[in-house]
């Protein structure tokens, strides 16, 4: 009966979701539309899809894993430090983009970086640079997939291919609604989704309120450090400037990604882009309070589970709620990876076929109209997602045989140099008057990413490895920390580079 209810509930939200997305093909004729819609979505659903996007499967289902393991101090950097980041940089990145995009007509983030800096080589640079996002393309599925084999029980349905079962299907599920509609089936579908994560999400935050009184006590009781701000006994979370500063930048970095940008032209006002962004802070701080979950497992659990952090939630959903309850949170939880995949898809598969396909035959396709050109890149875009579903099903099955500490450090890793990348040339265009500098704005993007490359891969080069005070040996395990050097490196280019231009206009 249990898992009758819960196949049945599963089967519901699939059936659902493409329904929606026939709903959202109806309105997709070419790769503006798909793209971003028409610029005619109401704020509340774009409020919906931006809060999702943000949060996703990493927040509800990775994050909390990081919780149980390390406690208060993940809290402080994966909720406090980068969520104060993510929504100064989502406010300040969303506007800025808006105000030059909606002159140009973007399509796409690479568009507006070619544009504003006079140069289309920029654009087929960056169009390529936004492939690293298939590193979150791997996370979601790969941590959706643990929680559809687990809620559905599918080893014993398909025996010892469970996971890939389950991995495979969700790959096929969302590659498949989001060819179909783009991104109105992205907004509708998430719509539906936010509500139900809303639901969720206050359902999880107060299902340890039985802790609530004594929680510090209990987590105390198993290990001191967890209930401390910074934990030295931790990976990643040791120093105030690896829980707090380095957090804080790379949650602000982080809103240079294709899919949270580009939400800002869905909408005809910027009346409207201040009504989705004060929803989606909202709608947002309580999909983050879901972190929580990591404490009330690691009192109920105690530490049972620390070499496999990834499926902690999954298993204090199964272990604490009823099979109708268990069904809806699962439901909801997958819904929640949904969101931000469909996003990163429909923004990737248009980077391609925009940035890439259309700029680089441009000559072959002048005697084409503007429109015809956008109908064929539309078919380019889902012969991508085609392509994207391959690449990415390949990686999730090398990650799970080759496992680590989590499939979180891996895909981090690589999200992060794509934002140290992005958010120079972002920043610079969005709020500089005038003609831009090329050379400085790019060199500083190239020093964020090769600091961050080189201290997380090759730990003998670290200034931060191998010594006592904030230096700590295995530094290298946290992407965040190399990251945000990176970030300050190139912060130093241009801090140096305007320095220079001051003394020399004198």
């Amino acid at each position: 009966m249990e898992i009758a209810i819960k196949w049945g509930a599963f089967i519901f939200y699939v059936v659902l979701t493409f329904y929606l997305a026939y709903l959202g093909q109806k309105k997709t004729k070419s790769l503006d539309g798909y793209a971003v819609g028409g610029g005619d979505m109401k704020p509340w659903m774009v409020a919906f899809a931006l809060a999702a996007t943000m949060t996703s499967t990493a927040t509800f289902v990775i994050n909390p894993g990081f919780v149980y393991a390390y406690g208060l101090s993940a809290i402080m950097g994966f909720g406090l430090s980068a969520g104060a980041g993510l929504f100064l940089g989502i406010i300040l990145l969303s506007k800025g983009f808006r105000a030059y995009g909606t002159k140009i007509q973007a399509l796409t983030v690479p568009q507006w970086i070619a544009q504003r800096y006079e140069d289309k080589r920029l654009g087929v640079v960056y169009a390529l640079i936004n492939m690293v996002m298939i590193a979150m393309i791997v996370l979601i599925a790969y941590g959706s997939a643990v929680l559809v084999d687990l809620t559905l029980n599918l080893e014993s349905v398909v025996g010892a291919w469970h996971f890939e079962v389950a991995l495979v299907f969700i790959i096929l599920f969302v590659f498949a609604y989001t060819m179909y509609g783009g991104t109105y089936a992205h907004v509708y579908t998430n719509t539906v989704q936010g509500f139900m994560m809303i639901l969720v999400a206050a359902m999880l935050v107060v299902s340890g309120y039985e802790h609530w009184g004594s929680l510090f006590d209990k987590l105390a009781e198993q290990d001191p450090n967890l209930i401390k701000a910074i934990n030295p006994t931790s990976l990643l979370f040791r120093n105030f400037f690896e829980v707090f500063i380095a957090n804080f930048c790379i949650g602000f970095a982080l809103t240079a990604q294709p899919h949270f940008l580009i939400k800002s032209l869905y909408v005809k006002t910027d009346r409207e882009v201040n009504q989705y962004l004060a929803y989606t802070m909202a709608i947002g701080t309580l999909y983050l309070l879901v972190v929580l979950v990591g404490l009330y497992a690691r009192v109920d659990f105690g530490p049972q589970y620390i070499q496999d952090i990834d499926k902690v939630t999954s298993i204090y959903i199964v272990q604490n709620f009823s099979p109708v309850i268990s069904a809806m949170i699962s439901i909801a939880l997958l819904a929640a990876g949904m969101s931000t995949l469909d996003g990163i898809l429909v923004a990737l598969t248009a980077i391609f076929s925009n940035d890439l396909y259309l700029t680089l035959r441009a000559e072959k396709l002048k005697s084409m109209t503007r429109e015809q050109q956008l109908k064929l890149a539309l078919k380019i875009s889902q012969i991508t997602l085609v392509v994207l579903g391959f690449i990415s099903l390949g990686i999730g099955l090398y990650q799970h045989y080759n496992p680590g500490l989590s499939i979180a450090i891996y895909a981090q890793t690589w999200i992060y140099a794509f934002c140290n990348a992005s958010v120079f040339p972002l920043l610079v265009g969005m709020f500089s008057k005038d003609k831009v500098r090329k050379v400085p704005v790019f060199l500083a993007a190239f020093t964020a990413v090769a600091f961050h490359l080189a201290l997380k891969y090759i730990p003998s080069m670290s200034f931060i490895t191998h010594g006592e005070g904030i230096k700590f040996p295995g530094d290298h395990y946290n992407p965040a920390l190399s990251a945000a050097a990176g970030l300050i490196a190139g912060m130093l280019v241009l801090l140096i580079d305007w320095i220079i231009q001051k003394v020399f206009k004198k």
